[in-house]
């Protein structure tokens, strides 16, 4: 028997099992893939993250200190900061580098298995998959989103999510971030170009309905443009999770990265988040072993800690994603003409406490301003009054009490198969 067997070899799970397997404890990883940390992603990570979760300098694509970002029918909009906000990395190779580091520390790892069952009994925890069973005294699920493992466990689905879609292609001229917003490119969200190495970028959108037509659509103008030369990998699709489950944690079983959904509602970036909550999962878990107790009673101090450190993000994330989401394509063009006329671009870029992995503080401050604020407010006063903000402008504490959030949709959309990826 394992002290622990790890559902998943993703950032989330990688970074559990490298910190468990340090600790002394015997750990296995199962994943059904065969290459480890091979998912779509557009493998961006912050600046806070790789000093964090150092990575290694031969993943690093390039580091990026501006981004390009078009409204409908508006002249584009540069944000531009004095040093590199982010580095572009090759997603894959990352998170491998957690697994190889585990492996190395003493963790097992076992692919090309599907977990089909997880069992709980007084003893431990029964982990079936399509080639055997294996039982461990605790399970760390980090099986990412769309895994039926946490509704099997009884911690339900997360409440909201959205389908991204991605491809790698050839291109031309495309040297930096950029970012398009609006019901013709990506309805209710945005789409991106990422260039990686020389010549090729990725492209790609979130979109709640339709998202493989929406990017044909966009690489096809791309293409006619020249800046598209042609699509080297096909598109492929995933679910991203806006909102967390309600609970993370039972008896002898935790939940964590996507599968968890702790991700940043606003851009659907993962990484950061799921390595921490990852470390946090470990030294919860680590600590119930050595006590002798993995009891839910002892295993929600997980959920306490990382709720301490996310809850505030995703609430704040989530109401301005909600927001955006009512507005229409003039509304969206007329204040980021006066976000410009107001110059809260070059604030932002300069601000000391902008980072790309924190968006509590760049919201409060956009709700905050006189002008673009009171704007939001007006044209949708109802979602406006719950998204932080601080009325005396570009205040940079967050007041506490103040991370008020909508509430999750009533109903929860099944994932579809397209994009599902079970564990």
């Amino acid at each position: 028997m394992d002290d622990v067997i790890v559902v998943g070899a993703g950032p989330a799970g990688n970074n559990t099992a490298l910190e468990l397997a340090i600790r002394g404890h015997s750990v296995t990883v199962i994943d059904w893939r065969q290459d480890i940390g091979d998912k779509v992603c557009t493998g961006i990570i912050g600046q806070e993250c790789s000093r964090r979760f150092p990575v290694d300098p031969a993943f690093i694509y390039r580091e990026a200190s501006c981004a390009q970002l078009t409204a409908p029918s508006s002249d584009p909009v540069r944000f531009e900061a004095q040093t590199p906000q982010a580095k572009i990395i090759d997603r894959v190779a990352y998170v491998a580098s957690f697994a190889h580091r585990a492996q190395t520390a003493g963790a097992k790892y076992m692919l090309g298995q599907r977990v089909v069952q997880v069992k709980r009994d007084a003893s431990g925890v029964t982990v079936a998959t399509t080639q055997g069973s294996h039982r461990a005294l605790a399970v760390v699920l980090a099986a990412g989103f769309g895994s039926h493992l946490p509704q099997q466990l009884g911690f339900g689905t997360v409440p909201d999510h959205v389908a991204g879609v991605q491809a790698v292609v050839e291109s031309r001229g495309l040297d930096q971030v950029e970012v398009r917003l609006g019901s013709q490119t990506a309805p209710g969200f945005f789409s991106w170009f990422v260039p990686t190495s020389p010549g090729r970028a990725l492209v790609g959108l979130l979109a709640r309905r339709r998202p493989q037509e929406f990017l044909a659509r966009l690489i096809e103008s791309e293409r006619s443009q020249g800046r598209i030369i042609r699509v080297v990998n096909q598109p492929a699709s995933w679910g991203v999770p806006l909102r967390p489950l309600k609970r993370t944690y039972g008896d002898r079983v935790v939940v964590v990265g996507d599968s968890a959904g702790q991700v940043k509602p606003a851009t659907g970036g993962g990484i950061f988040y799921s390595l921490m909550a990852g470390e946090i999962a470990a030294n919860v878990v680590s600590a119930g072993l050595a006590s002798g107790d993995l009891s839910e009673r002892h295993l929600r101090d997980y959920q306490i800690q990382w709720k301490r450190l996310l809850a505030q993000e995703l609430e704040a994330g989530y109401s301005a994603r909600r927001l955006y989401e009512c507005l229409t394509d003039g509304q969206i063009a007329t204040l980021v003409r006066q976000a410009v006329s107001a110059g809260i671009p070059e604030d932002l870029s300069n601000a000391e406490d902008f980072s790309f992995d924190w968006h509590s503080h760049a919201i409060q401050r956009l709700m905050g301003h006189p002008v673009l604020g009171g704007a939001l407010r007006l044209i949708n006063p109802v979602l406006a009054r719950f998204t932080p903000r601080n009325d005396d402008g570009f205040d940079p504490d967050f007041p506490e009490g103040s991370q008020m959030a909508l509430r999750p949709t009533e109903t929860v959309a099944r994932v579809p198969d397209q994009y599902s990826n079970p564990v």
